[in-house]
């Protein structure tokens, strides 16, 4: 789910910076900023780099389970879904001669998603049917934390933005429990 989330917006981001700037190439890259082994991440250079950097799990939501049915038409108990919060870094991964054009494609981004907070299959049909919403909300670092962010990364700083992304919910399905369902309701229609 993840996975389906975060190229929907990586597809979208560079849809609207094509359209804004006439560009042919995509600029928006879904990965890391570093490798594991603390090299620099290939081909990210002048791109627009879109990485999680924390999950969260939702724990205000109250979903005691549910019931899926199968093709003969039985009942079966499922665990609730595990929503989560996805904490993203745009940043804008331009060298020092290309900085205004760092802000350029930040300012874009952003205005992507002040424009458009919340996303849903029915406005963006390249939305999973799966995904009910995303909601994007500007995340605020005070600036010692995001010093320690960008240390933890093991990159040098460049203009970024961190957005709060709720909620994706993940649900296997896998039957726990088969419940026998209702096949009718009896009604006295007596006169009386």
């Amino acid at each position: 789910m993840l996975d389906k989330a975060l190229q929907f917006i990586t597809k979208l981001l560079n849809h609207e910076l094509k359209l804004s700037f006439g560009l042919t190439d995509d600029v928006v890259v879904l990965g890391s900023l570093i490798n594991l082994d603390g090299s620099v991440t290939k081909n990210i250079e002048n791109k627009v780099i879109i990485s999680i950097i924390n999950l969260e799990h939702e724990k205000t939501v109250k979903n005691t389970g549910g019931y899926i049915t199968d093709a003969q038409g039985k009942f079966g108990k499922v665990n609730p879904p595990v929503y989560l919060n996805i904490y993203l870094l745009i940043a804008a991964n331009y060298n020092a001669e290309n900085y205004l054009e760092a802000l350029k494609m930040l300012s874009a981004v952003i205005g992507v998603f002040q424009s458009a907070m919340v996303f849903t299959p029915e406005t963006y049909p390249d939305l999973d049917s799966t995904i009910e919403r995303l909601t994007f909300e500007i995340f605020n670092v005070p600036v010692q934390e995001l010093s320690h962010l960008w240390s933890g990364i093991g990159a040098k700083y460049v203009p970024s933005m961190l957005y709060k992304v709720r909620m994706i919910g993940i649900q296997k399905g896998q039957v726990k429990e088969q419940v026998t369902g209702v096949s009718g309701l009896g009604t006295n229609t007596a006169k009386q």
